[in-house]
């Protein structure tokens, strides 16, 4: 498989079950990570998130995946890009994972299926399903890591948001912000992505803000994800 080639760094991924997605991106370009001094970056991957808040901070970054060939090609990735001095790659699960001091931010793409059928590559399966880390195990990983003020960035299928808002609200999180995605304006949105806080942080619930990728008719990008991804993408 080819490398995915950004425009400050590469993405190897053949070891990976999870590919570079067009939402992982949208993630990675939506959060706001400018002004953070630790990012953590829950099941890594292949690096991407933690590469694209390097590109856009002078953060520590601490990439932790269970998956050891996965962990393994994030740090290729790493060695291979300008952000070294940046990010480490840690080999381990996060629910076993502590941090001598809490996260300014803290990013997710998380292992989001609930109870669907599974397939026969167990990589995948893992990267996928929420067995091995659950919704209520991932809310309380962000609560416990993450800083007083911080923020934790999450990306979730729309069908999953209110079963992991349940969840968080139980580890005293609360969304503060919230992304819908939909591909055109016509379709309905297929992704969410959520910035949470701790519960005394957030003053009232966000109204949800609507992102579309593609224009109307046509193939075409909207003016709002080109504004969003062109410090990434090649072509734009």
């Amino acid at each position: 498989m080819k490398p995915f080639h950004f425009k400050q760094f590469s993405i190897q991924q053949d070891a990976c079950a999870m590919k570079v997605s067009l939402d992982a991106c949208l993630l990675g370009a939506l959060c706001q990570v400018e002004h953070s001094k630790r990012i953590l970056d829950i099941g890594t991957g292949t690096g991407l998130l933690a590469l694209m808040a390097a590109q856009r901070s002078d953060a520590q970054i601490d990439a932790v995946e269970l998956d050891e060939a996965a962990a393994t090609q994030a740090q290729e990735n790493v060695d291979n890009s300008p952000f070294l001095s940046q990010v480490t790659v840690h080999r381990q699960n996060i629910k076993s994972y502590d941090a001598t001091l809490a996260y300014d931010v803290i990013l997710c793409n998380p292992p989001f299926f609930s109870g669907h059928l599974k397939g026969p590559d167990p990589q995948r399966n893992q990267a996928r399903h929420n067995d091995g880390l659950s919704f209520e195990d991932l809310s309380l990983c962000i609560s416990q890591q993450l800083h007083t003020n911080g923020t934790a960035w999450v990306l979730l299928p729309c069908s999953e948001f209110q079963r992991f808002s349940a969840h968080a609200h139980k580890a005293n999180l609360l969304t503060d912000q919230q992304w819908l995605i939909a591909s055109r304006p016509q379709k309905s949105p297929h992704r969410t992505v959520i910035a949470l806080k701790h519960q005394a942080q957030v003053k009232s619930e966000p109204s949800p803000k609507s992102f579309y990728v593609h224009h109307e008719n046509g193939p075409h990008y909207t003016d709002e994800f080109k504004a969003l991804l062109c410090d990434y993408y090649l072509k734009l």
